[in-house]
């Protein structure tokens, strides 16, 4: 029992910060304030105890469910997938390497440090008379180079989609780092699951194939290469902060032969 109690007021701990930079982290800010138990009686937990975390995530997704109400439940939920980098001053630490972080502003783009990748579910609730997206963390991994960031954040998806069985729209959103053939190829595995993510400036966009023409030879695989400020009709005011363009289009994030809105 007293390991259960620990184990439980972690992921307790995240959801009320929304972050896990590291246990020390959580327990000064939150479990300190909860419980007496030591910062070392977490450690141990986490080092000793015989339990699959990996549930933790499906049960928090089962929980955050039930927040929406009875009449948004048909709105979408989403599942961010990104990634963080937490700095480490020192190279004695388990599993620490050398990261870039482009967002690093002191000189160099490398230090040492851990990589987190995250999935978050946002699901929709009611702000007075307004839809909200309430978001709540459910899972942290280490990208320890073993696989790759894109199959370690695949195989969360993976993990988390049956507890999302029942939604009717489930949209998982990422920036261009992971808009790529692993983690884009699970969106086709779940006939509810579709993919909102950046494509990276340089991707190269073909317009679709074009119908077969009865002559000899290998019919084409895709249209003529495709310009952004040429060939996509923006919409004549911003949307959000945007101009606002779609059309179907081939590129090379997919797999061979498929296509999707840009």
């Amino acid at each position: 029992m007293p390991t259960a109690e620990t184990l439980v007021l972690l992921p307790l701990s995240i959801l009320t910060l929304e972050s896990a930079d590291s246990i020390r982290f959580l327990y000064r800010r939150f479990l300190s304030k909860l419980t007496d138990k030591s910062l070392n009686a977490f450690y141990y937990a986490c080092s000793y105890a015989k339990v699959d975390y990996s549930r933790f995530m499906n049960a928090t997704a089962s929980m955050a469910l039930k927040l929406i109400p009875e009449n948004l439940r048909a709105q979408p939920v989403f599942l961010c997938i990104d990634d963080t980098i937490v700095p480490k001053c020192g190279k004695k630490f388990e599993d620490v390497s050398k990261l870039f972080d482009h967002s690093a502003h002191h000189g160099s783009g490398y230090l040492n440090g851990h990589c987190f990748v995250s999935v978050m579910l946002c699901v929709p609730v009611w702000d007075k008379d307004r839809i909200v997206c309430q978001a709540l963390p459910l899972s942290y991994r280490m990208w320890q180079k073993k696989e790759s960031k894109l199959e370690l954040a695949a195989s969360m998806v993976r993990q988390v989609m049956p507890e999302l069985a029942e939604k009717k729209n489930v949209i998982l959103l990422c920036d261009s780092c992971y808009t790529k053939g692993d983690l884009v190829s699970v969106a086709d595995e779940y006939q509810n699951l579709g993919l909102i993510g950046n494509a990276r400036y340089d991707s190269v966009l073909y317009d679709l194939a074009p119908q077969p023409t009865g002559k000899r030879g290998r019919p084409a695989k895709h249209g003529r290469r495709l310009s952004v400020e040429r060939d996509f009709t923006l919409s004549g005011e911003k949307i959000c902060g945007y101009y606002i363009g779609t059309r179907r289009v081939l590129t090379n994030i997919l797999a061979q032969g498929k296509s999707l809105p840009m």
